[in-house]
């Protein structure tokens, strides 16, 4: 290595040495780690636990280090430092219907963008493409400036997923009381907050309303998004009623002091990146997605599986779903939209949303007996009943439901004897079912009472019970048992309604 290399290696490691070091000054909300995501810009920059997990090796000698090739070609970055009265210049362009001041405070938000935290400032260039068309769409559907879309990536870095250690949540960071406030539900199931789409509308009414109690003034609606009503009002006060972001400045908490400054930073760097050499390493955009209409509850893995998907391929367009259970009550599922020729009939989106229902409980075996309860006086339990194979060739039209229903069987018994990975059959294929003998279905249990060579023995009333498989009405229950009404199934298991659940015991006789 020449020496002129040398040095210049040197020079360049001393200023990103620097670099590392400097800090935007009450840019709270972003180095505070208000939200949980690996785009967290938590950590010191110039700590020694940073350098470590940016791959920087410390040597025996802490006045000396090695670097990867990664940190070695960021260091010889040309970063521009581009003087104040441009930057001034460039955002005088960008001014629309939120005012952008500059002033040495901005200065800092920018310079942190552009120059000490340039990794997250091509993070959002990689993801804006993903969510900045859909919050465009509904900024004009509520006649609202197009630039409020920057308010997300100071809330959440476009991370849906993101989360508050105070408890907000989603790209925009909604508490729980305001988020159902607005309409954003929140069970066990689901959490409407990470819902790209709801969140989004909900912020929108929410900005708005904002801007309507501030008189049009959208620096004091954003301070207020931030840190609430009540706050702005006590800085107001405090400033003598002077009602401008810049004149309650002093009076507001810390990190909404931050807040305006730090989304007119975001502002220009996202506009003005490759002005300071910044550039994505990818771009991303939202994937091509069709609405599944779910009225059951289903399981996200399972549903998967039919669907020849990886569960967090259906977790990544559907991040509001909190414990991979889709919810039923008309739940519209987001599928990419290359899956949706497997729904495209009525019967193949039956089948797939029945195999993806909950499993229920354990069938019985096949080598067993159907389940008959004896009295309390039987001596012995049932001798194992005889099983019998059948082969059954599947027909134009036929499918697993049918062919499960037809034969008295569980779809997933059908799929374990014939080694189904799917619910996918074809027409000639043939499928083995394990059926119980006749002779070995009508077997009852006897009483422990005394034989006796004049009297036959005595048979105790015994209780023939039914598990309810997925799709059964007790309409079609009562088809599969003669002498066996409705009202007479409902009349003994004392049933208000016609509703039944996969796994549930019902008595017939």
């Amino acid at each position: 290595m020449t020496h002129r290399k040398f040095f210049t290696l040197l020079a360049a490691m001393a200023g990103s040495i620097w670099t590392y070091g400097a800090s935007a000054t009450g840019h709270s909300r972003l180095l505070e780690a208000p939200f949980v995501t690996s785009d967290s810009l938590a950590l010191d920059p110039g700590s020694p636990d940073t350098l470590q997990a940016r791959g920087i090796s410390f040597a025996t000698d802490t006045s000396i280090f090695t670097l990867t090739p990664e940190e070695l070609a960021l260091m010889v970055e040309v970063v521009p430092n581009e003087p104040d009265d441009v930057i001034a210049d460039r955002l005088s362009c960008l001014e629309a219907d939120i005012p952008l001041v500059y002033n040495n405070f901005v200065r800092n938000f920018i310079d942190y963008f552009t120059i000490r935290n340039r990794k997250y400032t091509r993070t959002m260039m990689s993801r804006e493409n993903v969510y900045f068309p859909l919050f465009e769409k509904y900024l004009k559907k509520h006649n609202m400036p197009d630039e409020l879309k920057y308010l997300a990536i100071v809330e959440s870095g476009l991370n849906p997923l993101a989360k508050s250690p105070v408890g907000a949540a989603g790209l925009w960071q909604f508490m729980k009381p305001t988020g159902r406030e607005y309409g954003l539900h929140q069970t066990q199931y689901i959490d409407e907050r990470l819902d790209p789409e709801k969140s989004t509308e909900a912020a929108m009414l929410f900005l708005k309303r904002l801007h309507k109690y501030y008189d049009g003034d959208w620096e004091l609606a954003l301070a207020a998004y931030n840190c609430g009503l009540g706050n702005v009002n006590k800085a107001i006060r405090r400033a003598g009623g002077k009602r401008s972001f810049w004149d309650i400045f002093p009076y507001l908490p810390r990190e909404t002091r931050g807040y305006v400054p730090s989304m007119t930073a975001v502002r220009y760097a996202m506009r003005y990146a490759g002005e300071h050499n910044i550039f994505a390493d990818s771009i991303l955009y939202q994937p091509e997605v069709a609405h599944l209409e779910v009225t059951q509850q289903l399981e996200l893995d399972r549903l998967a599986e039919e669907l020849h998907l990886a569960p967090e391929e259906l977790m990544a367009l559907n991040p509001e779903l909190t414990k991979g259970v889709v919810p039923g009550n008309k739940y519209k599922l987001r599928v990419p939209s290359s899956r949706s020729a497997l729904l495209a009939s009525a019967e193949d989106k039956s089948c797939i949303l029945l195999a993806a229902a909950p499993a229920p409980p354990k069938p019985v075996e096949a080598h067993q007996s159907p389940v008959m309860l004896a009295s309390a006086k039987t001596e012995e339990a049932a001798a194992p009943a005889e099983t019998t194979k059948v082969t059954y060739t599947v027909q134009r039209g036929d499918n697993l439901i049918s062919i499960a229903r037809k034969h008295d069987v569980t779809i997933e018994q059908l799929k374990e004897w014939n080694n189904l990975t799917d619910s996918n059959i074809k027409a000639a294929q043939k499928l083995q079912i394990v059926q119980a003998s006749p002779a070995a279905a009508n077997t009852v249990l006897a009483t422990n009472a005394p034989k006796s060579s004049h009297k036959p023995a005595a048979v105790d009333k015994k209780e023939l019970i039914y598990h309810v498989q997925p799709g059964d009405t007790l309409w079609q229950i009562s088809r599969k048992y003669e002498g066996v009404s409705v009202e007479q199934i409902k009349k003994l298991n004392r049933l208000k309604s016609n509703d039944l659940k996969p796994g549930q015991k019902l008595i017939l006789g």
